[in-house]
């Protein structure tokens, strides 16, 4: 029963405030220094990487507050369970499609040099790919909206596809979800070893990720170390949750209570 729940909202609230202040510092400090830097590449996908995690929290996070606030009282209705099913994987599926997107860029200019980046209408083309991103992110992401159904887990706070069910909608859309993200992560892992091992190997190569001319170079070190650190918590944070979707898809728990699962 939802009433025999006993959690704190501590955490919750401290991770929305972290996430919140995080994302506005981020948003902050480029927009401070745009003189320091063009529009293009890097700076683009990064912004697109906090307006998804943004909008993840703004929709996320009023919910999860109401079911704190009234002890637990207050039920997340069918509706806005699928909202909230749908932003959870929409933010994991884009973040982590940018972050790839952002480390083909880098090997790209890795392999080319800065001819990459003149381009005409570059600019247009980055913007035009962050779009495609979201665009494919919200198409995986919606999968069950149409074919299967969501729901609330442990502690009844936040929404995902009904892995419990065992309809064959919501094992196709877990599926689809889980791969697509495992693919990405597989793929962003492989893509940076390359990276390292070719920059490492040739200094040449090395040179081709800055930019003499600016005060920050398109890839300098400030940003590798982004990179760096960004795939290693998204492999460690978000590649479980994907392997236990699969895991979960496959072998396929009986119902239990449908207000929530443990």
């Amino acid at each position: 029963m939802a009433n025999d729940i006993e959690e704190s909202g501590v955490p919750a609230y401290v991770l929305f405030a972290l996430g919140l202040l995080g994302n506005g510092l981020a948003l902050g400090v480029i927009c401070w220094n745009r003189e320091n830097h063009q529009w293009r590449s890097f700076y683009i996908f990064f912004v697109g990487l906090a307006v998804s995690d943004f909008l993840n929290q703004m929709v996320m996070f009023p919910v999860t507050a109401l079911r704190y606030a009234s002890d637990f009282d207050y039920e997340i209705s069918p509706q806005i369970c699928q909202l909230m099913s749908f932003f959870y994987a929409f933010t994991q599926i884009s973040s982590g499609i940018i972050i790839a997107g952002i480390t083909t860029d880098q090997y790209l200019f890795l392999m080319i040099g800065q001819s990459l980046d003149t381009m005409q209408g570059n600019r247009r083309i980055y913007i035009l790919f962050l779009c495609v991103i979201w665009i494919v992110s919200a198409l995986v992401s919606s999968l069950h909206l149409f074919i299967g159904t969501s729901q609330v887990f442990y502690p009844g706070s936040w929404c995902f596809v009904d892995v419990t069910d065992g309809g064959i909608g919501n094992i196709t859309s877990a599926l689809f979800y889980s791969l697509t993200g495992i693919a990405v992560l597989i793929y962003t892992v492989s893509l940076n070893v390359c990276i390292v091992y070719k920059s490492y190997r040739n200094p040449e190569h090395r040179c081709h990720l800055v930019d003499a001319n600016r005060i920050t170079g398109f890839y300098d070190f400030h940003v590798n170390m982004f990179l760096a650190v960004s795939v290693t918590v998204y492999v460690i944070c978000w590649g479980p949750f994907l392997a236990a979707s699969v895991d979960s898809s496959i072998v396929v728990s009986t119902p239990g209570d449908r207000g929530y699962v443990r």
